[in-house]
């Protein structure tokens, strides 16, 4: 009876603690988590901290404001410079090319006892310049002064720049919210540039100068010589006939004249077309090639320079702002979670605006005659303004550590003045950042 007793009461005992057992082996089972691999921290398995964007922000132009005169001289020396030239606005006078042909080392002209005191290089550049009243060419300076300041406004062109920025998430969460702080750095560039005609009074300088045409033997068409075997210059002198003795053709030997001192040297107007440079040449009657030049005197004629009353005249001024600007952002980010792959986040803050431009203004003065005389004054300048910020972004997230970004921007700095002092122009620019939007976008990188 005991023996039936025990064995009941084992029945019931043994099932009774299996069953403890296994729910005690089930909690350890599900309570127990694997080591890390050996060699790595557990670090290694936690979610990125930092993240870094790199991308484009385009922001809106400053606003400019710019006033100002100047003045337009000439550029050129009438006078000789450092290699015997003379420069005008409509032509030049160089030193004379020609050797003596009675010289028997082929010394230059102009070093002989031959020497007559003109040049065959020179140029000139408008029909109105030929003065038929002085047997010759006007040459001329030209200069001029702009009216009054002209004051203009206008806006740089929306800059498109680089951005690149860094954010650390420290643990702080509210709820879904995850707040970060951020910095970052990026640059745009500034552009501006305007072109308009102002008012402006023109001063005009002119010299005379005598010119000579080559006497041509219309037979052979070659030009004629002189007694010292010299192209004859100035004219026919009383008493000469200007056809020579008959020659065979196709040897293109010139008449022979006087000595040039044996008459007064007589001044043509020129008979080319400008614009002319000489020496020139041409080819006679018998297919030669031979030297057609004018000449002209190396120095004005005494007495006939002026200098004119100052007249209205239109003046082109360009004005030009390039340069570029670096700002430099640190603040908070707000990250809102809207699906697993989308986020919203909104950050803002103080930032630096470090800014370097270059103020240009070109002054061109249109001449009657020659080509346009430009005068460009400039300064560079640099400063750094305070500013602050504010972006608005999306972001879908591709993996857990890659994402792509789009935003509106929002950036306000103040602003500066630029001046130009300079003998030719003193101009004021203002330069003026204000409120500034734009959009961003770029990849991020999380790590």
């Amino acid at each position: 009876m005991n023996k039936l007793l025990a064995g009941i009461a084992l029945a019931f005992v043994v099932p009774i603690f299996g069953s403890l057992y296994a729910q005690d082996d089930n909690q350890a089972s599900e309570q127990y988590e694997p080591p890390p691999p050996v060699g790595m921290d557990v670090d290694y398995f936690a979610p990125p901290k930092q993240k870094l964007s790199i991308g484009f922000r385009v922001l809106t132009g400053p606003k400019v404001a710019f006033s100002g005169f100047g003045l337009i001289s000439s550029g050129v020396n009438p006078g000789f410079d450092a290699n015997g030239i003379r420069h005008y606005n409509d032509g030049t006078i160089a030193p004379d090319t020609r050797t003596d042909a009675a010289s028997p080392t082929g010394a230059p002209l102009q070093t002989t006892v031959n020497a007559d005191g003109r040049s065959d290089s020179w140029t000139f550049s408008n029909q109105s310049q030929v003065d038929t009243a002085n047997n010759g060419v006007d040459m001329h300076t030209y200069s001029a002064t702009i009216n009054g300041n002209n004051p203009g406004s206008g806006r740089a062109a929306s800059g498109a720049g680089f951005e690149l920025t860094f954010d650390r998430d420290f643990g702080w969460h509210l709820g879904r919210v995850q707040i970060d702080l951020i910095g970052g750095i990026g640059t745009n560039k500034i552009s501006y540039s305007r072109t308009e005609n102002v008012a402006g009074m023109m001063t005009t300088n002119t010299d005379v100068y005598n010119t000579y045409n080559a006497v041509i033997d219309p037979v052979s068409g070659d030009p004629e010589n002189d007694t010292n075997g010299n192209q004859f210059y100035g004219g026919v002198p009383n008493g000469y006939t200007a056809t020579p003795p008959a020659i065979s053709p196709g040897t293109g030997t010139p008449g022979t004249l006087p000595a040039p001192g044996a008459v007064a040297p007589i001044p043509t107007a020129p008979t080319q077309t400008p614009p002319y440079t000489s020496p020139s040449s041409g080819t006679d009657t018998n297919g030669n090639t031979v030297n057609n030049s004018t000449i002209i005197g190396s120095n004005p004629v005494p007495g006939d320079s002026t200098t004119s009353q100052p007249v209205p005249t239109l003046v082109t001024e360009k004005w030009n702002i390039d340069g570029a600007y670096y700002t430099l952002r640190a603040g908070a980010q707000v990250t809102v979670p809207i699906t697993d792959k989308f986020s919203a986040s909104v950050s803002g803050g103080p930032a630096l605006v470090y800014v370097g431009t270059t103020f240009s203004v070109d002054q061109t003065l249109t001449p009657p005659t020659g080509s346009p005389i430009t005068s460009i004054v400039t300064d560079t300048y640099n400063t750094v303004l305070p500013a602050y910020f504010a972006d608005a972004d999306v972001e879908y997230s591709f993996t857990d550590t890659t994402g792509l970004y789009l935003g509106a921007v929002f950036q306000s700095s103040t602003s500066y003045n630029q001046s130009i002092h300079d003998p030719s122009g003193n101009y004021t620019n203002r330069v003026d950042f204000g409120n500034q939007e734009g959009v961003r976008g770029g990849v991020s990188f999380k790590f």
